[in-house]
């Protein structure tokens, strides 16, 4: 039996929020206050990643750095939400943008650079990439098809689920999928603190407490993201796929089309599928613990395993 990523790698599961906000931009909470709080609730690392725009009501026009806030293990990531004009259903017209691991004399997108120029200009300073709330603001899969060069996408934003029940990705990130393209997932806070929108959505890295090990664990997909739930491991042998997870009511694979297996019952913590009839280049696993909290594998693709077990 083969454990497959991030479960076969022996560097340590951190916990961190990717995109969160302080007083550098529009959350309430300075960047002292937000590390602290973070820190106190056990996380391993945070991204305070503000929003990076001309229009400084709400946005800043440099990248913070706030690692002088790092502690015995504890670390901060430079990181910002990224705008620029083009975004339909958006309020300002802007897209959102969110680059973990960004140089902090990153520039600000000028008026007339696109989406997919700036997500390419973060993407060569070395950046981990994701499409920030895709539900919230109604991204199109024509939209969504111009920035897929991204690394991933945010299928569960707390901020947007508490504040307008708009917090999902997975209809854009399937999308993607199904044209082929290796996104990964994150879920995330998006914290500004006006509203109970922290310690609600986060990833499980496994890396060593460094940032650039952070960061490249983070494209290689070394990680799954949570609401809540945990999955401890997922295998192959043979043909049948095993999860491990925390407790849970539903545990589901699903792929390519609308195909999908579910396993149900309660306090579920194991449980297998086989995949010799399921036919679908990738899946992915969900976990839905018995309160409703979730937890998203990355998304496996099958000639990738087959490497692997050679």
């Amino acid at each position: 039996m083969i454990s497959l990523p991030p479960f076969n790698s022996d560097k340590p599961f951190l916990r961190g929020n990717l995109h969160g906000h302080s007083t550098h931009s529009d959350g309430l909470r300075t960047p002292e206050e937000a590390v602290q709080t973070y820190y106190e609730l056990g996380y391993d690392f945070i991204c305070l990643s503000d929003h990076l725009w001309h229009d400084t009501r709400y946005a800043a026009t440099t990248v913070l750095d706030a690692r002088h806030l790092n502690r015995e293990g504890f670390i901060t990531i430079p990181s910002a939400e990224l705008h620029c004009n083009g975004k339909a259903y958006d309020s300002d017209g802007l897209w959102h943008i969110v680059a973990n691991g960004l140089p902090l004399d990153f520039p600000v997108a000028a008026e007339n650079e696109t989406a997919p120029e700036m997500i390419q200009r973060a993407l060569d300073a070395g950046a981990y990439v994701t499409l920030a709330h895709p539900e919230w603001y109604s991204m199109t899969m024509s939209e969504a098809d111009s920035v897929s060069h991204a690394h991933g996408v945010e299928v569960y934003n707390h901020s947007c689920v508490v504040g307008s029940n708009r917090g999902s990705g997975i209809a854009i990130a399937d999308y993607l999928l199904q044209e082929g393209h290796r996104i990964t997932f994150t879920a995330t806070d998006d914290s500004h603190f006006e509203k109970p929108d922290w310690a609600g959505g986060w990833v499980m890295v496994s890396a060593d407490l460094d940032e650039a090990d952070i960061v490249d664990a983070l494209k290689k997909g070394n990680h799954f993201s949570s609401s809540g739930a945990d999955i401890t491991d997922i295998a192959i042998d043979g043909d049948i796929l095993h999860v491990a997870c925390s407790p849970a009511s539903h545990v589901i694979l699903s792929g390519s089309g609308h195909l999908a297996i579910s396993n149900h019952g309660h306090n579920i913590t194991r449980t297998s599928f086989d995949l010799s009839s399921f036919h679908s280049d990738w899946f992915r696993i969900t976990v839905i613990a018995n309160e409703g909290a979730k937890a998203w594998s990355n998304t496996y693709w099958k000639n990738d395993i087959a490497q692997m077990a050679r």
